[in-house]
């Protein structure tokens, strides 16, 4: 069964709709300068030394992370639900379980991530109480995001070339062939560890 084939009943017109990127440099380009816009403006309204600027990234990175652990966990495998919420949630997601190389189900569709980043910014300003301080956990997240972003494809296109990413291959691909209920972390997997959700093999 070829790609196109086999992805013409996981992925119906509605779900056509959102366009899609098939490499990691197209997120890059498009949140990229949005975080560089975001950190400017985050700054003007508040100027802090490089300590404080490099914790509040770090923390945003940190809260893609978990994040990216909840979608993938309580979201992307939302399968019990009926429609059109099963094909809103989870419909790519399960059409990129089935074709694990086809590129395009790789990377998330642009508009979804856009428009998600809305709510994760007010969830974050709720939490502050300051815009400055929002914004730029806000840029933090949008890098941890292009990072996954990176991190996903590299597990399914690239041959790792360091351990580190050899580990975060080999981490990823055990969700898709052994353990589709549990190992969710993509760049992590430190909330699978957290939760209980990593992959143990059955012992003999």
């Amino acid at each position: 069964m070829n790609a196109e084939t086999s992805l013409k009943p996981a992925i119906d017109w509605k779900q056509r709709l959102f366009f899609r990127f098939a490499h990691p440099l197209s997120p890059t380009l498009t949140f990229g300068p949005l975080a560089v816009i975001l950190f400017l403006l985050s700054y003007d309204l508040q100027a802090r030394s490089w300590l404080s600027t490099g914790a509040l990234l770090l923390g945003g990175v940190l809260i893609w992370t978990l994040i990216e652990y909840v979608l993938h966990r309580f979201v992307f495998h939302l399968v019990q639900v009926k429609e059109p919420w099963k094909t809103i949630a989870s419909g790519l997601h399960m059409a990129h379980h089935r074709d694990t190389e086809v590129k395009e189900l790789v990377i998330a569709p642009p508009v979804v991530s856009l428009l998600f980043s809305i709510p994760i910014f007010l969830i974050l300003l709720a939490f502050t109480w300051n815009v400055s301080t929002a914004l730029m956990l806000h840029v933090g997240v949008l890098v941890g995001y292009i990072g996954y972003e990176w991190c996903h494809y590299g597990a399914h296109q690239y041959t790792p070339k360091t351990s580190l990413a050899r580990y975060l291959k080999r981490y990823h691909l055990q969700h898709h062939f052994k353990h589709p209920n549990g190992s969710f972390g993509v760049t992590t997997p430190m909330w699978d560890y957290v939760f209980g959700s990593s992959y143990k093999p059955k012992r003999p």
